[in-house]
């Protein structure tokens, strides 16, 4: 994944700064995954990406399941916006500091 994506992004300040463990809206990229709250997802495919976005299908596991989602990742104006298929949503994440 490019590295504009790289690192901690958070959906509320709170999940950047947690100490108990409870960050359920933290999302740590890096070059090969990506790691939410309960379930790690990997490429399970090529991804489409570009110097500042990443989409393709993903296959995670978490909570003794599997599961495969098409996921799309681009960072717009310092945020990241993650849109996942099955439903069709999509999540803005605030960088983490530090």
């Amino acid at each position: 994944m490019p590295a504009a994506l790289h690192g901690r992004w958070g959906l509320t300040p709170t999940d950047c700064t947690s100490t108990r463990g409870d960050a359920k809206g933290l999302l740590i990229v890096s070059a090969d995954q990506l790691k939410f709250y309960e379930s790690t997802g990997k490429p399970s495919g090529e991804l489409k990406t570009s110097d500042d976005s990443a989409s393709g299908d993903f296959a995670f596991t978490g909570e003794g399941m599997t599961w495969k989602r098409y996921e799309a990742l681009e960072v717009q104006a310092g945020k990241l916006v993650r849109t996942e298929s099955s439903p069709m949503r999509s999540f803005t994440y605030a960088r983490c500091e530090g």
